[in-house]
């Protein structure tokens, strides 16, 4: 047990150094009004990281894989041509908001030139969606996440102590963004967080439809591929 509490703590420690989830916080953190908010983002972290430790530890994630594959298999005109036209409905979307913001942003300089203000609030709901989306997508290359899994399935624990280990997994890897937001909040209204903020503020208005339009060039990529 104090081997699989050790793997679990350096495995966590290892995995948790993640630049890009620092990198992504630090930037939602800029577009909140209220910076308590950003808890939530990664309470959806932690969240989707804890559920799909337990799925994948009980096979759940396998049987998932499995039933998709059979579901395109048998019918692959009808999800496939549901993802492609879905890739083309959010990439005119994310045109529209990259127009929008272009327009915005120029008539908006004519007349001010102070730094441009978030463009919209981000709630609870969408941050901690989006906190369990990117989790969900950092979790094909989580390799200490895989291997302690691996790990603690050969010891055949009870539920209660696969929870606790896993649950004690998840803590540490958020930790650091924790850390990160407690020292935000302690630095915030400082001079380097104001310019940070003025910064990445310019770059947030466009953060939203550039990954729309991505993520949606993806799909109807991924979907005529698939169909052809």
């Amino acid at each position: 047990m104090l081997l699989l509490l050790g793997a679990a703590i350096t495995a966590s420690f290892f995995d948790s150094l993640n630049p890009s989830a620092i990198a992504e916080q630090i930037l939602l953190q800029t577009m909140v009004r209220n910076k308590r908010h950003i808890l939530f983002f990664i309470a959806g972290i932690g969240f989707a990281n804890l559920a799909m430790g337990l799925a994948i530890y009980y096979g759940a994630a396998n049987w998932a894989s499995q039933a998709y594959s059979a579901i395109t298999a048998a019918y692959p005109l009808y999800v496939y041509g549901a993802e492609t036209a879905a890739g083309l409905l959010f990439l005119g979307l994310g045109i529209r908001l990259i127009v929008k913001t272009s327009r915005s942003q120029s008539s908006g300089g004519k007349e001010e030139r102070a730094a441009p203000k978030p463009p919209a609030q981000l709630a609870p709901l969408p941050l901690f969606l989006m906190g369990a989306a990117f989790c969900f997508v950092e979790l094909t290359s989580a390799l200490p996440y895989f291997g302690f899994l691996a790990l603690l399935a050969g010891y055949q624990l009870i539920f209660p102590l696969v929870f606790a280990f896993i649950l004690l997994y998840n803590f540490i890897y958020i930790l650091p963004l924790l850390l990160l937001y407690w020292g935000y909040r302690r630095l915030q209204g400082t001079k380097a967080i104001q310019r940070l903020e003025s910064l990445l503020s310019k770059v947030s208005l466009y953060i939203v439809p550039c990954a729309i339009s991505l993520f949606s060039a993806v799909l109807v990529f991924h979907g005529i591929n698939a169909l052809l």
